[in-house]
């Protein structure tokens, strides 16, 4: 598997509310894709990145790359990236447009369960869900017995 990295987004910020005249970036918003090229799945992160002391612009673009693979990497970035590419690639996907869902219409669902017995005095008795639901419920796993602690010699 390879992921591709890109930056898709470098906005710079001219520090003019402490002086309209200054033409130094006071800040840059970075963004970055990354994209498994086996699944084309991507995924996305950004961040404002403060620069102190501020920098002309010439001298923030040759110092650009450098600079967002220092961010990148401080900020954990690539794993960050990673791991939203694996969550999306092993989440749940839909079927395709062609599956044709089973035909419920005729099915016998809840017939043992068709008569109304839950009601406002009784809706929170666990005993009742049980007696009316009871097969109906998760069979509960018995706990597993701890284990005994070995015993300690008397000194």
């Amino acid at each position: 598997m390879s992921i591709e990295y890109n930056i898709v987004r470098f906005e710079p910020q001219l520090n003019c509310a402490s002086d309209p005249n200054c033409d130094d970036v006071t800040a840059v918003v970075v963004g970055m894709t990354a994209t498994n090229t086996d699944t084309g799945t991507s995924a996305y992160i950004d961040e404002s990145f403060r620069l102190d002391p501020c920098m002309p612009p010439d001298e923030l673009n040759a110092k650009a790359e450098t600079m967002v693979k220092q961010w990148a990497n401080a900020r954990n970035w690539y794993i960050n990236l990673q791991r939203q590419i694996y969550q999306r690639d092993m989440a749940p996907r839909p079927m395709p447009d062609d599956y044709t869902k089973p035909d419920f219409s005729n099915a016998n669902l809840g017939a043992e369960y068709s008569e109304m017995v839950i009601n406002e005095t009784n809706i929170n008795d666990q005993e009742l869900v049980e007696e009316v639901f009871g097969d109906a419920l998760p069979t509960p796993t018995p706990a597993e017995e701890p284990a005994e602690a070995p015993e300690t010699p008397a000194e």
